[in-house]
């Protein structure tokens, strides 16, 4: 997409209400968990979860699922407002030498954006639904109903960041869609509840080795195109669909991964009015964390499909979102 595109179509997104029915004919608030709750879905991290994960630890085999932050990377650019990393180190010792052993050390410096970028976790607060005007930040709300107007501020939020999110480690499960389709699945293109049963199926799992709590991720191929073609990883995603999304909503998960920037098709199916409907329901609406720009490439040729998996985001206080280097342990 052209960056004038890019920009046109991210001030729609700022500017337009919600379609009609869209989304106040279904309210998401007040949680199942209590009004006053800030973590949503990881309530259903308990210690029976993280003995359900250790009892799948067989070989003690660990698969890092997280990508290497580098200048170069793919950095999603929506807006005008484009993601920039970059790190800085002074071409020699910092300093030193100190001392009679003569010790010398170097540091970095990091400039730029870095909670959404790279392999990326996203908190509860990335996300808000618009019920009205969005000039009136009393009407963008967040999961639990929490409104803009009381927790958003210049310098991070004072409810639903990333520090509040306590560690994972809990089953979890992958679906290699791209096996199934024996090809990486293209832009637009969603996954349908039919397909995640019959990825299931092909990896000899049922519906029922998903429970509440685990962690849920899916293999597209996108990632393929990491560093090797990044404005085509950038252009969009396939994804789940609505539907793919109301089944991992009914499964009761903590938590939903895969390996591009988004968890459902974009953009979306021609005639489609919808934006993300997937980021929404889960952040938004009921409390579920996404996981993004993952690679599965060892647990693929592993035939790794269940696992327990560990990761917890930096304590960045009140951002939306946290860098991600995720494991899977069998």
């Amino acid at each position: 997409m052209h960056r004038s595109a890019r920009a046109a179509l991210a001030l729609t997104l700022v500017c337009a209400s919600p379609a009609a029915g869209e989304p106040e004919t279904r309210p998401w608030w007040p949680s199942v968990w209590g009004a006053d709750d800030q973590i949503g879905a990881a309530n259903r991290l308990a210690p029976v979860k993280a003995l359900e994960a250790a009892a799948l630890i067989t070989s003690g085999a660990v698969y890092d699922m997280g990508r290497v932050f580098e200048d170069g990377m793919p950095l999603f650019a929506l807006t005008p407002h484009h993601r920039k990393y970059t790190l800085f180190t002074f071409g020699v010792p910092h300093l030193g030498p100190m001392g009679s052993n003569a010790l010398l050390w170097n540091e970095d410096y990091i400039s730029g954006h870095l909670a959404q970028s790279g392999s990326q976790f996203d908190a509860l607060a990335h996300m808000a639904t618009a019920l009205g005007d969005p000039s009136d930040l009393s009407s963008i709300r967040y999961y639990n109903g929490l409104q803009h107007s009381e927790i958003g501020g210049d310098h991070g939020f004072s409810k639903l960041g990333v520090e509040r999110v306590p560690p994972f480690f809990t089953p979890g499960l992958l679906l290699d869609l791209r096996g199934l389709r024996g090809r990486r699945l293209e832009r637009s293109e969603e996954i349908s509840v039919d397909d995640l049963r019959a990825a299931l199926a092909r990896q000899g799992l049922r519906e029922s080795d998903l429970r509440a709590g685990d962690a849920l991720f899916y293999h597209t191929g996108w990632g393929e195109l990491w560093g090797v073609d990044n404005d085509a990883f950038n252009a969009g995603t396939p994804g789940l669909s609505p539907e793919a999304g109301d089944w991992v909503v009914e499964r009761g998960v903590v938590l939903v991964g895969t390996d591009n920037w988004g968890v459902e098709a974009i953009p979306q199916p021609e005639g489609s009015p919808l934006f993300a409907p997937n980021h929404q329901k889960f952040l938004v609406e009921h409390g579920i964390y996404i996981l993004e720009n993952l690679d599965f490439s060892a647990l693929i040729e592993a035939e790794v499909w269940r696992f327990a998996f560990s990761f917890a985001p930096l304590k960045l206080k009140g951002a939306t979102g946290s860098p991600a280097r995720p494991f899977a342990v069998r």
